[in-house]
């Protein structure tokens, strides 16, 4: 049996975690250092450090994979893969020829597309009607390596980005297996990557989620499910004669026709639906509003935001 050398730090990897522990040979997980979080900046676990001890396998949380030291760590265990997902740091060259066949990487996109750190959201941002995950063989340069497997899912129209990352977190893992098998049976093979499809998007930022209501309702509805959970999609309201920053978390698409909408300005509020929520504006379309967060709230359905603060038709939202 193959002896593998887990990676991986978020959610993300759990399932492809879980399913190697149960149908392989692992010597062992690396992840990340646990990181402070929060106001109180408590020393936080990662989900993969978390379901390794759960698990009882050997635990490795180096600040840098490629120091001399824990390359020679690794050189002892002697790996014959190493399976890389969603890990996050880059491996050096040195650290690539640890293992005696080579190196995987679970990524969720269709390769060559949307290579880098945060394909999830910003297939939906864009919106794609389908993406994916590939396993790949790391080479050097980021997502670069040629391809083994790949395997497509539809984006559904109201997937936000946890949902998307749930459904592929679990057909990656089906995919490294079918991989890993593969390799043993010697069936493998390697397919070059298509460097003009080639696309890179980069990691999401927080000021990234800032609403422009200029533009369509659909690429605004697209931008909210891809920033959610994180960073999340924001606008700004005057509330009490203060401007206050919100989070918009949940919107549907509206086809329904309203004459307010010809002279109404993007960003305005349009109509209030009871017990729906609220008609928005956009440089083109509507949107209903139907659940927000406030600074130092929990989220509320965007109907019992109009209720509580005496929000009126009329009113615009905007970037500050």
């Amino acid at each position: 049996m193959l002896r593998i050398l887990f990676m991986g730090t978020p959610k993300f990897a759990c399932p492809s975690l879980e399913t190697l522990i149960q149908r392989t040979k692992l010597v062992g997980v690396v992840t990340q250092p646990d990181r402070p979080s929060g106001r109180g900046k408590k020393f936080i676990s990662s989900p993969v450090k978390k379901l390794a001890q759960e698990k009882d396998i050997f635990l490795y949380q180096p600040q840098s994979v490629n120091s001399k030291s824990f390359i020679y760590e690794m050189r002892e265990i002697a790996p014959d893969l190493v399976i890389v997902v969603a890990f996050g740091q880059i491996l050096s060259s040195e650290f690539l020829s640890i293992p005696r066949i080579c190196s995987l990487n679970l990524h969720p996109s269709l390769l060559p597309r949307y290579r880098g750190p945060a394909p999830i959201p910003w297939a939906i941002i864009k919106g794609e009607k389908e993406t994916g995950v590939t396993v790949q063989r790391i080479e050097e340069g980021v997502d670069e390596g040629k391809i083994i497997l790949q395997r497509s899912l539809p984006i559904g129209s109201s997937d936000t980005a946890k949902d998307l990352e749930e459904k592929l977190s679990l057909l990656g893992a089906e995919l490294l297996l079918e991989a890993i098998k593969m390799i043993k049976e010697g069936s493998v093979k390697y397919r070059a990557q298509d460097r003009g499809q080639a696309s890179y998007v980069p990691k999401m930022e927080k000021r990234d989620g800032l609403i422009k209501w200029e533009r369509s309702s659909r690429n605004i509805h697209n931008l909210v499910r891809g920033l959610n959970p994180y960073p999340g999609a924001f606008t700004f309201i005057e509330l009490r004669g203060k401007i206050t920053r919100i989070k918009i978390w949940q919107t549907e698409l509206i086809e329904e026709k309203f004459e307010e909408k010809r002279k109404a300005e993007p960003g305005e509020i349009i109509k209030i639906w009871k017990e729906k929520g609220f008609l928005v504006k956009g440089g083109e379309g509507l949107l209903l509003v139907k659940k927000l967060q406030l600074p130092g709230r929990n989220p509320i359905s965007g109907y019992d935001f109009i209720k509580g603060y005496q929000v009126k038709e009329g009113m615009v939202l905007g970037g500050k």
